[in-house]
């Protein structure tokens, strides 16, 4: 007998994630999603001018994803990317790690708000592929020098950042709307920063090329 419940309760189980018959999404149709998601810039700030050859750039970060899309028709939608904001190490290239020794001069943290136009594809399956484009804001603060940039004291600030974005997505949906779900965006952020004090007496204003790569893994909901 507890063999015979054992497997009805397996089977049960299975079935919440067996795949529900194909279902396009269509018009009215809001969906949910929630995941890790990681920023991977992909550019670097000008040269130094105190440091010639000197620059910076942000490295990686990870952080929870939440996107989500409404559709006005059967293939036209919104998406919004928004998450847990990410806090991102500042790193020294070329001449300025020379200068400072360090592979960590400072820190700041990011909120990248994205709003695109997505068109979603009818496959006639339980994949949902889809397109988006639109434009980004990047919030920036608790920017921190940590003692680099030449030495305690150096003053960081990154203004915020407007920019385009594009986007590409696949949702697969299992039983009772729920989904797994596969996004990647490309950004175009690229904030002016300043730079001030410390023992190189700095006075920099400079162009920050992040420009990442963001890609999110996670589960969602269709309502």
């Amino acid at each position: 007998m507890n063999t015979l419940k054992e497997v009805a309760l397996i089977a049960a189980m299975a079935a919440t994630f067996t795949a529900a018959p194909a279902m396009a999404y269509e018009a009215g149709d809001f969906i949910a999603r929630a995941g890790a998601a990681g920023v991977f810039p992909t550019g670097e700030s000008d040269d130094l001018a105190a440091v010639p050859g000197g620059k910076v750039e942000a490295d990686d970060a990870w952080s929870l994803g939440l996107t989500f899309s409404y559709l006005f028709t059967d293939n036209i939608g919104v998406g919004v990317l928004a998450a847990w904001p990410f806090k991102h190490d500042i790193q020294p290239k070329g001449n300025l790690k020379n200068v400072t020794g360090s592979d960590d001069i400072g820190e700041v943290t990011q909120l990248p708000p994205t709003v695109t136009l997505q068109w979603h594809f009818n496959t006639g399956s339980n994949f949902h592929p889809y397109v988006g484009a639109g434009v980004n804001y990047t919030y920036f603060w608790d920017e921190d020098t940590k003692g680099g940039l030449g030495a305690t004291g150096a003053e960081l600030d990154v203004d915020d950042s407007w920019g385009l974005a594009a986007e590409a997505g696949l949702d697969y949906t299992f039983e009772n709307d729920w989904l797994v779900s596969a996004q990647v965006w490309y950004i175009s952020i690229e904030p002016d920063a300043e730079v001030k004090g410390g023992a190189l007496n700095l006075n920099e204003d400079l162009e920050v090329e992040i420009d990442p790569w963001v890609f999110m893994l996670g589960v969602g909901k269709k309502f």
